[in-house]
């Protein structure tokens, strides 16, 4: 199935089926839809879900609707703050009563941290409904202290709502919370290249089916520009297509010496892929023009990409680490063979998470473009130096940098890095930066950076950590 058709069978299903609330009398009718969305959504139907707690809004009840936001919040892109934020707590406020507890238990183990996730709330808020609730309390409990003996009495109980079902049904192991989109506008500037911008949307859910879109577009006051779009189909075996082009005004150095060129790219390409509990491989062939100044040259060829993501967290609380192998060649046209690593680790120290990378980037083929060898500088690799301020046949950049909480979703950042290239030894940069980290993806994450290098100071800022 193309993403096109999925696209549209998908939202065929979701409009045709109604949420299913009946059977439980103990609950309301608004605790109820919050229930089967709990239901569906452990279950991997997130469009149901969605229209679950859509349905609990329209009911009239507090806690419910509550409840209800507090699960929309991960659904619903950078306007779920505005759109729900305030409105949750004041829904919580009204709440009484056993299900007024769970619901504060549920804010408390569900609300992202900088708006006062607690686990210690949390099960105090469950235990104070466990005499008339037991099940969903042992739910709450369970989440919160990750003791088994709350889970033991959730498999007994008669009374489960559908987090506590779906706990059973996972023996006590849940998914993350559903991805949202994210809409990001930036700017970065550098002496020598110019001051810019850009735009980023990205879905990595779509149509809650598990499907990703990104589309990305950017501008130089130097006459730079670039539009970028990619489609990625649901499954762990999934389809990908996508495509750029742009101009870029690129200054390539001899020495100290730069060298103006203005470069014209066209690129198309499509594959596949699988994807499997942090590990990843994907395929595609890659259909590719450019034009410095000298006509038009073609690079075709496939590239491969190899992945193992061990990491769980964002910004300060990320732990764990990341392996990325990849590499590329054109087949037809000019000579090229690039190859790449990328390692990178994360683990709690000084208050916050220290985070480190290596990477290391070569061009196996003589006679290949200069544009096509690894550079380093910009946003991600060697901040502090300009984009594309260091190429050559063998490059590599070893990173560390110091991540701290500072107010609520705001994060700071000390980092530095140093940089070999090849014939031309070695380039250290650092700087400081700040993040305002927006869960649940990892890209809901905006950054700015100040860095000096050797050769040069840049502003830049992006989406997602710098790595």
């Amino acid at each position: 199935m193309g993403p096109l058709t999925w696209m549209i069978a998908a939202a065929a299903v979701a409009a045709t089926r109604p949420c299913p609330t009946e059977g439980l009398g103990w609950m309301s009718p608004g605790l109820a839809a919050v229930s089967a969305s709990d239901t569906a959504r452990y279950a991997g139907d997130r469009p149901l879900a969605r229209d679950c707690l859509e349905l609990a809004l329209t009911l009239g009840e507090p806690v419910a609707e509550g409840m209800a936001r507090l699960r929309l919040l991960t659904m619903s892109g950078n306007l779920g703050p505005i759109q729900h934020g305030a409105k949750i707590t004041e829904a919580l406020n009204q709440g009484v009563g056993p299900w007024g507890w769970l619901a504060w238990a549920d804010y408390y183990l569900f609300a992202p941290e900088y708006a006062g996730a607690d686990r210690a709330l949390a099960r105090s808020a469950a235990e104070q409904a466990a005499l008339w609730l037991p099940g969903p309390a042992a739910a709450r409990l369970y989440l919160a202290t990750g003791e088994r003996r709350h889970l033991d009495l959730l498999r007994v109980s008669t009374q489960r709502d559908g987090l506590g079902d779906a706990l059973v049904a996972a023996d006590g192991v849940l998914p993350g919370q559903p991805s949202t989109w994210f809409l990001g506008l930036g700017l970065a500037g550098a002496p020598g290249v110019g001051f810019g911008g850009g735009l980023v949307f990205t879905h990595p859910d779509l149509l809650l089916r598990g499907g990703s879109a990104q589309l990305s577009l950017t501008g130089t006051t130097r006459g730079a520009y670039a539009v970028s779009a990619r489609l990625r189909s649901p499954g762990p075996v999934f389809g990908v297509v996508g495509g750029a082009a742009g101009r870029g005004v690129v200054d390539v150095y001899t020495g100290d010496t730069p060298t103006r060129v203005t470069q014209d790219l066209v690129a198309l390409s499509g594959g596949g892929g699988v994807r499997d509990d942090g590990r990843s491989a994907q395929l595609t062939w890659v259909t590719r023009w450019d034009a410095w100044g000298e006509g038009w040259l073609a690079g075709h060829g496939p590239s491969l990409n190899l992945g193992l993501d061990r990491s769980a967290g964002f910004g300060e609380t990320r732990e764990g680490f990341v392996i990325g192998l990849s590499t590329d060649a054109a087949l037809v046209g000019y000579p090229h063979w690039g190859v790449s690593a990328d390692l990178r680790g994360y683990r709690p120290g000084l208050g916050g998470v220290t985070a480190a990378r290596v990477w290391v980037g070569a061009e196996l083929m003589k006679g290949a473009p200069v544009l096509r060898l690894p550079t380093v500088g910009g946003a991600e690799l060697h901040r502090g130096a300009w984009a594309g301020r260091y190429r050559a046949p063998l490059i590599g950049t070893v990173d560390l940098e110091q991540r701290w909480a500072l107010i609520g979703p705001l994060e700071g950042v000390v980092f530095g890095n140093l940089a070999y290239v090849l014939d031309d030894g070695l380039h250290p940069a650092g700087g400081l930066g700040l993040r305002l980290i927006l869960p649940p993806e990892r890209l809901n994450v905006v950054r700015v950076d100040v860095a000096v290098s050797d050769s040069a100071w840049a502003i830049t800022t992006g989406w997602g950590e710098a790595f």
